[in-house]
């Protein structure tokens, strides 16, 4: 075996597993158009949404960031883990693409209805919550890391709707500077 056909077959053995960037034709190294794919490194970067997606990164002006929409009860809240309560929609309300990672984002959601949060995070941790300190204004304070986070906002009931108002904010705030939605 000559020298030549060694380091070829070495090479398809190595771009086979993955490993090399390069074969060669003719005795002519040539790289790929493409490499093969290792699979999604963000799972929901091109999950739909209803309303769209919010871009944040670390920093972000104004906070809190402030968007709106209407919650639907479509499918049950523990279809996507079982310790979230109520209906949301099929598909999550808001696609939240951050490109720096937050070691504390708070969202807060505000209705003149009852509403509940579901939110996933690009490693499909799962935090929700549904009535905070006593109030009907959900709250998730976590950590969020680079990625695309779904995030739904849930109504107590099926076939139910809701205005919502969801704030995003590194700092600690109130209720109160996410104004409720205007009524129907």
């Amino acid at each position: 075996m000559s020298a030549s056909s060694a380091i070829s077959g070495w090479t398809v053995a190595l771009w086979v597993l993955g490993l090399a960037a390069c074969t060669e034709k003719d005795g002519v190294p040539e790289v790929p158009a493409e490499l093969p794919a290792t699979g999604p490194a963000d799972p929901y970067s091109d999950s739909p949404s209803r309303f769209g997606v919010v871009h944040l990164h670390a920093g972000f002006n104004p906070d809190p960031r402030v968007i709106e929409g209407t919650a639907l009860g479509e499918v049950p809240a523990r279809s996507i883990h079982r310790r979230c309560t109520g209906w949301i929609g099929e598909i999550p309300d808001y696609v939240l693409a951050t490109d720096t990672a937050f070691l504390r984002l708070h969202v807060l959601g505000r209705s003149r209805e009852d509403v509940s949060l579901v939110v996933r995070k690009p490693d499909g941790s799962v935090v929700c919550n549904d009535d905070r300190n006593g109030t009907r204004d959900p709250m998730v304070r976590s950590d969020f890391p680079i990625g695309s986070t779904q995030i739904w906002v849930g109504v107590p009931r099926e076939g139910a709707t809701a205005l919502y108002r969801i704030g995003f904010s590194e700092v600690r705030w109130r209720s109160s500077v996410v104004p409720l939605p205007d009524p129907y």
